[in-house]
């Protein structure tokens, strides 16, 4: 059967953001119970990331190809978004140790497939997870030019798509991964090369990608004890006195909340 998939409207907010981060604040530990969690053996994981100081200005990048369509575009840098209220967006948090199990009710819900669309000569969104092989990375041309999608993960097959405009059936491919990575793969157009967004393929749900709120939570972790990574595209792991080499562990109890409270990170490591 033909699989046919419906674009979702996108949103582009040019929020102010800034040039770094680093070194954390206090880290607040809390449980909060959760009657579901309680009775399946599964609990959540929640904290919240904050930029903490001005952030600067966004860069306005080159756009040199393309220029009748993408000149019309503001253009800017996305390496480091920061809401209004100072919440870090686009950081990855995700499990680093293998679950001893994965929630059926994760399984059931999970869409099969993971949107990224070439739409305004930029990647849409710039962050984004796979769970393989259970999802397909469905890849879409919007703009009326033809984009290129490339990438090279870690002991996988690297890919050089190009996806001619629209109508064209070409435009729309799936992609499937065939390994799981321990860190964010860059993916970037060699016909634009301002373009840019990171994916992390994993072998379970157990990872999400904070707002612009700079607020993550990752639901329905089995019992017991795991070992969690934390990854920004400006430095990589994100490296804190509480954090070394980007990782904590927490003991997730059945039914409980584990809150990490609010997280303030200074813009010096970054600079």
């Amino acid at each position: 059967m033909e699989e046919k998939f419906l674009n979702p409207k996108p949103r582009r907010d040019f929020l102010q953001a800034g040039l770094g981060i680093a070194v954390g604040g206090g880290i607040s530990l809390g449980f909060a119970p959760n009657a579901e969690g309680a009775q399946t053996g599964w609990g959540d994981l929640q904290g919240r990331l904050i930029y903490d100081g001005p952030p600067p200005e966004r860069k306005k990048l080159v756009v040199d190809r393309d220029i009748e369509c993408c000149g019309k575009y503001d253009i800017r840098d996305e390496s480091l978004m920061v809401g209004p209220e100072g919440g870090l967006a686009n950081v990855f948090v995700y499990l680093r140790s293998r679950p001893s199990s994965i929630s059926p009710d994760l399984a059931a819900a999970m869409s099969d497939h993971v949107l990224l669309d070439n739409r305004y000569c930029i990647f849409i969104p710039h962050c984004m997870t796979v769970w393989y092989p259970r999802q397909k990375l469905y890849i879409v041309n919007s703009d009326p030019v033809a984009q290129n999608v490339a990438f090279s993960p870690l002991g996988d097959r690297p890919a050089n798509i190009i996806l001619p405009p629209p109508p064209d059936p070409a435009a729309a491919v799936f992609w499937e991964f065939r390994r799981s990575q321990v860190a964010p793969v860059l993916v970037k157009c060699n016909y634009h090369p301002w373009e840019s967004a990171y994916v992390l393929p994993r072998d379970n749900p157990y990872m999400v990608i904070t707002d612009l709120n700079g607020v993550f939570r990752i639901e329905k972790l089995p019992a017991g004890r795991h070992e969690f990574q934390v990854w920004h595209e400006r430095i990589g792991y994100l490296n804190t006195p509480q954090w070394p080499r980007g990782r904590f562990e927490v003991e997730i109890r059945p039914g409980s909340v584990v809150d990490l409270g609010t997280i303030r990170l200074s813009p010096a490591l970054f600079q």
